[in-house]
């Protein structure tokens, strides 16, 4: 995945004047809104920060996108993203993705990741397109999507699992991945996975079953206890989903049983820790317990819409597993063992090592290896 460094050398005479800059732009034929107010969490070793800018084309011509800026006061804070890197991020649904073409009266998301050397106090973007016309190509700059506020995240938490290695499987950039899908719940579109992460249980050649995969108890993960990862009260638990024994056997389930089995728990302050996948008869709290950090609440298992056995993890800002918005979150502590920067090598070779190394206060790299423990 392509990482984005953004450089903020600023003064705070810059940042106040954010207002008052972006407050004199003219209204434009092509709007823009950030979907949902993101916060800065640490990835990696980096301030990064996930959203999505939602553009409507309200002109009568269809426009291509050329450059996207994103701005503080006059200033440039992230290396542009040019038409090729816009057709990767922008989509207007699953099958238009790879094209950043926006029609007249219709509205797309462009997916945005980038690392930040010090967390602004808020931004802007500008961006350049050309209105597709029949007689004449021209050239326009729209502004929108200002961002007010930037805070950190204040969701830190403790392993969801114990031991390792654990690789923890995600990538934003994936068209199908959690990151990029969208629900619609209630007539409002959400995305529950913007932070969510699969964890899959490897041995030291970075193989995640012995013998056959096709049978899920050869899987060293299936099975593994499913921790509460800090106190509170268990919201909501499904346990009604059978189990196939085999990956070959296993259901095409549709978008609302996604979950299989699964526990969330109540964390306080409007956040909702969600456990998905969970093996049959395995949960062994319900709704209204409380749990303490640490306590195990159900084991590993390979139900709903799954390739194989895993835990599907993410914290949302409603007890709702597809009605609710994926928020990011900071675990207390993890050990990086390594990663897999070509991910077509997952489960056929060894990951690419790296010294063993403390991680304090954040949240694991795409495709990482990790350890909860010793």
């Amino acid at each position: 995945m392509k990482r984005i460094k953004v450089w903020l050398l600023l003064t705070m005479g810059c940042i106040a004047g954010l207002s008052t800059t972006f407050g004199q732009q003219p209204k434009e034929l092509v709007g823009m809104q950030v979907l949902y107010d993101p916060k800065v969490v640490m990835i990696d070793g980096w301030l990064t920060v996930y959203y999505e800018l939602k553009l409507t084309n309200n002109s009568k011509d269809s426009i291509t996108l050329q450059k996207l800026d994103i701005l503080t006061a006059d200033k440039v804070l992230v290396e542009s993203f040019g038409n090729d890197e816009l057709s990767k991020r922008f989509s207007r649904d699953i099958s238009q993705a790879g094209t950043a073409v926006l029609p007249p009266q219709e509205t797309g998301l462009v997916y945005i990741e980038a690392d930040l050397h010090i967390v602004p106090a808020g931004f802007n973007h500008r961006l350049t397109y050309t209105t597709i016309h029949p007689k004449k190509v021209k050239t326009a700059i729209a502004y929108g999507g200002s961002i007010d506020h930037l805070p950190l995240t204040s969701v830190l938490i403790s392993a969801p699992l114990s031991g390792g290695a654990w690789a923890a499987v995600y990538d934003p950039s994936w068209k199908r991945g959690h990151r990029r899908v969208v629900y619609a719940v209630d007539g409002k579109e959400r995305i529950p996975g913007r932070f969510a992460i699969d964890f899959i249980l490897l041995d030291s050649s970075g193989r995640y079953a012995a013998g056959a995969e096709d049978s899920i108890k050869n899987w060293f993960g299936y099975g593994a206890a499913v921790i509460a990862v800090a106190y509170g009260v268990v919201a909501s638990v499904r346990d009604d989903f059978p189990e196939s024994p085999t990956l070959s056997g296993h259901p095409a389930y549709a978008a609302d049983k996604a979950t299989g089995n699964y526990v969330s728990i109540d964390l306080g302050n409007g956040y909702f820790a969600f456990y998905e996948h969970l093996k049959p008869g395995s949960i062994r709290v319900k709704p209204g317990q409380r749990v303490k950090q640490g306590d195990v609440i159900a084991a590993l298992g390979f139900t709903g819409q799954t390739t194989g056995p895993h835990l599907h993890f993410h914290i949302a800002n409603a007890n709702s597993p597809l009605g609710a918005e994926g928020v990011p979150f900071e675990f207390i502590q993890f050990y990086q063992l390594g990663a897999y920067p070509d991910f077509g090598q997952f489960g056929k070779a060894p990951w690419a090592p790296a010294p063993r190394t403390e991680i304090i206060k954040q949240r694991p790299g795409p495709n990482t290896v990790i350890s909860f423990g010793p």
